[in-house]
């Protein structure tokens, strides 16, 4: 399994980590098993992934909040008494095959998601 970490910042502050793994037969030679921090390339993963003929289709996500480590107190630099979420998504090619999983150590207070989708019938 190869992983990814990567720590962002917006304006020098952090807002989240994110570490995918991905499956070595699938990344092998490809920039995302290059050590270097921060995105594999222009497009990040997915355009990896893509080129190597793994287009990402769809993904499942779940997010639930939790106290902070003290490492992620530090990493984050985030004041005493803030939640962290957290974020465990898989992500899947239109066959079903899982490409990524990735997880998420998120400030509660400097990041937000919006859903966006139809309702079944």
């Amino acid at each position: 399994m190869w992983e990814r970490a990567r720590l962002v910042k917006d304006a020098g502050v952090p807002t989240h980590t994110l570490t995918s793994y991905y499956r070595p037969e699938h990344v092998d030679g490809t920039p995302l098993v290059d050590p270097t921090p921060g995105p594999a390339t222009p497009g990040g993963g997915f355009a990896v992934l893509t080129l190597r003929g793994l287009e990402p289709h769809h993904m499942t996500e779940t997010v639930f909040a939790r106290m902070p480590t003290p490492e992620e107190l530090e990493m984050l630099e985030l004041p005493a008494g803030e939640p962290v979420m957290i974020l465990h998504r898989t992500t899947y090619t239109q066959a079903n095959v899982a490409i990524e999983y990735a997880t998420g150590v998120h400030s509660a207070s400097r990041f937000s998601w919006t859903y966006s989708f139809i309702l079944p019938d």
